[in-house]
């Protein structure tokens, strides 16, 4: 998640515009939704030690390109190369925990909190580096370090994809596409990624060029943001079986939509920073609340998690894209005022979903 953080750091660098800043987001979304398809083919084909090993080796080559050239055909290169290592990451952690706790919603939080401990880490390192070290690209240096002996450690995972019928990916098995139950967490999931690449993408030039902050004060927003959504998912992790998971959607989905206003409309720093809380807090459990609610479907299907994360990953394509081309034009402001629409689409098909968890019949 490091990409947010370095968007600006980029566009600083190499004098990009606010559109290309755009294209970049959109092509790290688009590369991992991709591979978050291919990576659920390819664990069957070639087990998913080596297939995870290998595709965690793109990160590492995505985050030297960044560091060594401006031309913008090669940081797409870069940003997609990194977006094909996070959809890979992505599909088999969940998918592996989720089968490991048949979808239990307490504990698909905290995998999440594994993840945004990482993400609160990465802006204090990045400002570290660019002011203590004098680049940002010591941040990337040590970042593709620390994949390549990350991919050491998975070579020496244990677990596999044995339990996958053999039958899995022929056509008899893609009913799962009948199901409302999985259509309606998945645009959940369109709706909430593509808000939340577009807050993790946008809101450091927000901060920047609508309240003037410094660099400084900018990362350190960013990192309040992802202690907000740590703490959150923590407090997600503990409460989460207390609710039955669709009317815990919806709750996340009220507090989202009233925190984003908050965080729009504010002038003060000191209320911008309690909006940030907010939003971090309210969207900390959404991601895994909402598939765990889908979780039985996968553990069924498992080629569903892929075209899952695929279709609901064209969110995080299209927002970041549309935002940069808005905010190219009409500045940074208008762009950000298009996700309070999103907000709202989600608490509308919140309700639906509740709504369709009280009719057994019709859930799985």
């Amino acid at each position: 998640m490091a990409v947010g953080i370095l968007v600006p750091l980029l566009r600083e660098e190499y004098g990009l515009s606010y559109e290309m800043c755009g294209f970049l987001l959109s092509a790290n979304s688009t590369s991992s939704l991709i591979m978050s398809l291919i990576a659920s083919y390819s664990a069957m084909l070639f087990g998913l030690r080596m297939a995870y090993a290998a595709q965690h080796a793109f990160v590492v080559i995505g985050l030297i390109i960044l560091t060594t050239t401006g031309h913008p055909a090669f940081l797409i290169l870069g940003m997609v190369l990194i977006g094909l290592t996070r959809g890979s990451s992505a599909n088999y952690s969940t998918q592996i925990i989720n089968d490991l706790t048949d979808s239990n919603t307490g504990t698909m939080n905290l995998l999440s909190v594994f993840y945004a401990l990482g993400a609160c880490i990465v802006p204090y390192f990045i400002f570290f580096c660019q002011n203590s070290l004098g680049s940002w690209k010591y941040a990337c240096y040590v970042s593709a370090g620390a994949s390549i002996i990350s991919i050491l450690l998975m070579l020496r995972m244990k677990i596999t994809f044995s339990d996958v019928k053999p039958n899995a990916g022929k056509s008899g098995n893609y009913s799962f596409f009948k199901r409302i139950k999985y259509w309606l967490p998945l645009i959940l999931l369109f709706l909430y990624l593509g808000f939340e690449i577009s807050i993790i993408g946008w809101t450091t030039t927000y901060y920047i060029e609508i309240h003037n902050a410094s660099t400084q004060l900018a990362s350190i927003m960013a990192t309040v943001l992802w202690i907000s959504i740590l703490v959150g998912r923590l407090i997600c992790s503990i409460l989460a079986n207390r609710f039955r998971k669709p009317v815990l959607i919806l709750y996340l989905s009220i507090g989202l939509v009233i925190a984003y206003i908050l965080f729009i409309v504010v002038k003060s720093i000191t209320l911008l920073i309690v909006a940030t809380i907010g939003v971090g807090l309210f969207m900390s459990g959404y991601y895994m609340t909402v598939i765990a609610d889908a979780g039985p479907i996968f553990s069924k299907y498992k080629v569903a998690f892929g075209y899952f994360v695929m279709l609901s990953g064209l969110g995080p394509v299209i927002m970041p894209l549309l935002i940069g081309i808005i905010t190219e034009r009409q500045g940074i402001e208008a762009g950000m005022r298009i996700l309070m629409a999103v907000v709202a689409l989600l608490v509308a098909f919140a309700v639906w979903n509740v709504r369709l968890d009280k009719k057994k019949e019709l859930r799985y």
